[in-house]
C-alpha cells in the first residue's frame, strides 16, 4: 500500500529581503568601520580580501566564503585588516517568521556569528548569489524568493556554535561582560578605571587592540542598540532614554540621530 506524504507550513506573510553586492576590482585601504546595530537579521559574506569582523565581544578572522550573521540589536562592524580587494555582499532578512529565522537568533549574542560552509557549498552559494543578481536585475521577484530561500538553507546546515574567534585577554573579557550586564548603569569611563584599576589609555588600547574600537564607542552602541529595542517594544523616547542610561535626554537624542538617521521618535513610529 502507498502512502501519500503531506506536510504544511506557517503562512508567511510580509518576506522581505535587501541586499547589495560589492564586487569593486580596487583595493581599498585598511580600515575599520564603526560599530553599529540593525532592526534586521544581516549576513555578510566575504568573496576576497582580507577581513575580519567584529560581534560583540568576538572577532573572527574571514576566509573567502565565509559568512558572519548578526541578529537584530547584536553589535557588529567590519575591519579591513590591509590594503586590499573587499568583495562582499549583504542579505538582511525581517524576522517576524521564525518558522524559516528561528535557528538564526537562538545563539547568545556574540556566540557563533560565524558560518563557514564547505568548499562545495561555498561553490553552490556563488552559484546562487549570481543567480540571485540576474533575478534582480531582471525584477522577477519569483526567483528571488526561492533562490533566497536556497540559501538560508545552506546557511542553516552550516552552522557551527563553536566557531573559532580570537583569544580576548581575561581582563578585557571581564570588562565587556561588565559593560554588557551593567551598561545602563555606567554612566561613563571612569567607573570602569575606576573598578578595575585600568588607566584610561590601557583601556583605549585593549579595545583598540583586541575590538578594534573605541571603549566609547563600544558603550555608547550597547546603550543605543537596547534604547532602540525599548522603542520597538512601544516605550516612550523618555522611558528608552533613561532606562538605557543615558542621564542627558537632548544629548540622547542627537547621538540616536547621528547613529541612525532618525530621530527615536521617528524610530518609534514608523
Amino acid at each position: 500500500m502507498e502512502l501519500n506524504h503531506k506536510f504544511s507550513v506557517p503562512i508567511i506573510e510580509n518576506y522581505e529581503a535587501e541586499y547589495y553586492f560589492s564586487y569593486s576590482p580596487k583595493e581599498f585601504e585598511a580600515r575599520i568601520f564603526p560599530p553599529h546595530v540593525h532592526d534586521m537579521l544581516e549576513f555578510y559574506v566575504l568573496i576576497d580580501g582580507n577581513v575580519s569582523f567584529m560581534v560583540e565581544n568576538d572577532v573572527y578572522k574571514l576566509s573567502p566564503g565565509d559568512i558572519i550573521m548578526s541578529k537584530p540589536n547584536e553589535m557588529h562592524n567590519c575591519i579591513l585588516n590591509s590594503t586590499s580587494l573587499h568583495k562582499h555582499l549583504c542579505i538582511w532578512f525581517d524576522t517576524s517568521c521564525s518558522f524559516l529565522f528561528s535557528a538564526f537568533l537562538s545563539h547568545e549574542y556574540g556566540k557563533g556569528n560565524l558560518i563557514s560552509p564547505s568548499n562545495d557549498d561555498k561553490q553552490t552559494l556563488l552559484n546562487l548569489y549570481q543567480r540571485l543578481e540576474d533575478a534582480t536585475n531582471a525584477e522577477n521577484k519569483k526567483v528571488q524568493f526561492i533562490t533566497t530561500l536556497e540559501i538560508l538553507n545552506i546557511y542553516e546546515r552550516s552552522i557551527n556554535t563553536d566557531s573559532l574567534h580570537s583569544d580576548i585577554p581575561l581582563a578585557l573579557t571581564t570588562i565587556l561582560n561588565d559593560i554588557n550586564n551593567n551598561f545602563a548603569i555606567i554612566n561613563s569611563l571612569q567607573y570602569i578605571i575606576d573598578k578595575y584599576f585600568i588607566s584610561h589609555s590601557t583601556l583605549n588600547r585593549l579595545f583598540k587592540q583586541h575590538l578594534r574600537t573605541s571603549p566609547r564607542m563600544y558603550l555608547e552602541t550597547k546603550k543605543l542598540a537596547y534604547s532602540r529595542m525599548l522603542l520597538k517594544e512601544g516605550k516612550s523616547v523618555l522611558d528608552a532614554c533613561m532606562l538605557s542610561g543615558f542621564s542627558d535626554y537632548s544629548n540622547y537624542i542627537r547621538l540616536f540621530k547621528n547613529r541612525f538617521g532618525i530621530t527615536p521618535k521617528q524610530y518609534r513610529d514608523r
